[in-house]
C-alpha cells in the first residue's frame, strides 16, 4: 500500500523582502541585531529587532530569528558576522533585506 505524502513547500517560496530604514536610531545595529555567521557554523540571522526604531517602507518587518539571505541584492549567507555587518554598513538607507523564517 502506498501512502500519499503531503508535498511541502520549498523554503524559497517563503522568502520575504522588505526595505527598512532606522532614522533617528543612529546606526542600524542600534535597531537590529545580527547574530550567527559562518564562524559559528550558522547562517547570519536577526537577533533582537526594535520595531519602534525601524521604519518598513516596503514589505513586512522581519522578526527575530529570521535568516538573512541578502542585503541590497548582495548574498550574505555563508559570510561571517563581521563580514555581514560590513556589507550592511556599506549601503545607505533604506536597506532591502531578503529574509526567510527558519525551519
Amino acid at each position: 500500500m502506498s501512502k500519499t505524502l503531503k508535498k511541502k513547500k520549498h523554503w524559497s517560496s517563503k522568502v520575504q523582502e522588505c526595505a527598512v530604514s532606522w532614522g533617528n536610531a543612529g546606526e542600524l545595529s542600534a535597531a537590529l541585531e545580527i547574530s550567527g555567521g559562518a564562524e559559528h557554523g550558522e547562517f547570519p540571522h536577526l537577533g533582537q529587532v526594535l520595531s519602534d526604531a525601524l521604519v518598513c517602507h516596503v514589505g513586512r518587518l522581519p522578526g527575530p530569528g529570521d535568516v538573512l539571505l541578502e542585503v541590497n541584492g548582495t548574498p550574505v549567507s555563508g559570510l561571517t558576522n563581521r563580514d555581514t555587518l560590513a556589507v550592511i554598513r556599506h549601503f545607505r538607507e533604506p536597506l532591502r533585506l531578503k529574509t526567510v523564517k527558519p525551519g
